[in-house]
C-alpha cells in the first residue's frame, strides 16, 4: 500500500503537472541579446506588463522551437519578432509551450498594438 501511494504521489507531483501558458502579457521589450550563456538561445528583457516574467529576462532556447524542438526557422522568426517589437515599441505576449512557471523555456512571441 505504501509503495502504491508513493508511486501515485511521484506521478502526480507538481513537477509532473508543468504545462504551457503565457509567461508575459502586454509587455514591452527593453533589450534583446543574441544568446544566453553562449548557448543556442536568445533573451529579451521585459517591462511594463503582466505575468510571471514581466520585468525579467526571458530566454528562447532553440531546443523548444517547433513541435520536435530545434526548428531553426521558428526560432529565427521569434528572434525577428523580438527585434521588431524592440525597434517599434510595440507590446508583446510571450508563451511557453512546456512550462509556464519559468522564464527560460519561451517559444512563442506575439506583437500587437
Amino acid at each position: 500500500m505504501k509503495k502504491a501511494l508513493l508511486l501515485f504521489c511521484a506521478l502526480f507531483s507538481v513537477n509532473g503537472w508543468a504545462s504551457g501558458g503565457y509567461i508575459a502579457q502586454s509587455v514591452e521589450i527593453t533589450a534583446v541579446a543574441n544568446t544566453a550563456a553562449n548557448g543556442m538561445s536568445f533573451t529579451v528583457k521585459t517591462a511594463n506588463g503582466n505575468g510571471l516574467c514581466n520585468g525579467e529576462s526571458i530566454t528562447f532556447p532553440l531546443s523548444v522551437a517547433g513541435n520536435a524542438g530545434n526548428n531553426e526557422e521558428i526560432h529565427s522568426r521569434a528572434y525577428a519578432a523580438a527585434l521588431t517589437a524592440l525597434t517599434t515599441g510595440k507590446k508583446v505576449s510571450i508563451y511557453s509551450y512546456e512550462d509556464s512557471s519559468v522564464c527560460n523555456r519561451a517559444a512563442f512571441i506575439e506583437i500587437f498594438q
